[in-house]
């Protein structure tokens, strides 16, 4: 079963993917952060973070759009790149995007949905597919629109199963995804709280017909979770793991011309996806760290005293 990391805005930046990629193994494609127009142009932040990163091949960008002008201004932009894939948001469920009709913002209207899904005939070099929620409303938006969807030439549809209102909590609606993933005709993909190998191995035995699974606040979690499930193992490898955040902060650093401050801020942010093994207790300690020395001595206290 192939693995996809899932865009995760805040988190999987180009700094993030690329020190994943050397130091992770089980992931087959990783999903940018989305694109996005603003002042008619696409924003210079995303398109740096698309250009540098280290693989082009096993990276897709992700745009969203409500137009089709914005998803032809973001889509030649990739192109100029080298990119030969592009991924649609249909999922995002943050008002800030739902309410300009982006994201599951635009599930409520089909004629948008459309609108954006004809654009991608424009631009034949690129291999579209996209990442979806139920609705942004209601759960039966995603029936309206599978005509539109099976009427595009895509490369696979990531499903979550939740409305957008839900965010990332609230009960997953299997029956739902059962049967929306029944009456598409492309190859789909499964997202949403697989936070372990039991989890991935349920989803697919009870879909086994599924292409893929997409994991981001899993994956941010237990970056072993992918490689452990290809394996068939359970290993958490605290040096390793500290390793890879010593490398993360110097990543940082190099991003933020030096300061300290910031990079010690921009690292905390990942405190909200601890993994399971650092109790609540160590993660407000390590939360306090004025320095990143201090965090990382106070993360490595962490890592172990649970080994």
């Amino acid at each position: 079963m192939k693995i996809f990391f899932a865009p995760m805005q805040g988190f999987t930046d180009f700094v993030y993917r690329n020190l994943f990629k050397e130091f992770f193994l089980g992931v087959e494609k990783f999903f940018t952060p989305f694109l996005r127009v603003e002042n008619s142009q696409v924003r210079k932040k995303d398109i740096i973070d698309i250009e540098k990163s280290d693989n082009y091949q096993n990276t897709i960008p992700q745009l969203i759009a409500n137009s089709k002008d914005e998803v032809e201004i973001i889509a030649q932009e990739i192109l100029k790149l080298g990119f030969e894939n592009c991924d649609i948001n249909f999922g995002c469920p943050f008002p800030q995007q739902t309410f300009k009709k982006r994201g599951a913002g635009i599930l409520t209207f089909p004629d948008k949905v459309a609108e954006v899904l004809k654009a991608t005939e424009k631009i034949p070099e690129l291999k579209f597919s996209i990442k979806m929620r139920l609705g942004n409303l209601d759960k039966n938006e995603c029936l309206n629109l599978v005509d539109i969807i099976n009427d595009t030439k895509l490369e696979f549809v990531t499903i979550h199963p939740r409305i957008s209102k839900q965010m990332y909590n609230g009960e997953i609606q299997l029956e739902m995804f059962s049967k929306l993933s029944t009456l598409i005709q492309h190859p789909i993909v499964y997202n949403g709280d697989l936070k372990t190998k039991e989890d991935i191995q349920n989803i697919t035995t009870q879909f086994p017909n599924i292409k893929a699974v997409m994991i981001g606040r899993g994956l941010l979690a237990d970056p072993f979770l992918a490689q452990n499930f290809e394996s068939d193992k359970n290993g958490f490898d605290a040096k390793i793991y500290l390793n890879f955040f010593n490398r993360l902060i110097e990543g940082y650093l190099a991003e933020y011309q030096n300061s300290e401050v910031m990079a010690l801020n921009k690292i905390k942010t990942f405190l909200s996806f601890a993994p399971s093994k650092i109790s609540t207790k160590h993660v407000k300690t390590i939360q306090k760290a004025r320095s990143i020395s201090q965090f990382i001595s106070q993360l490595a206290v962490a890592l172990n005293s649970t080994t």
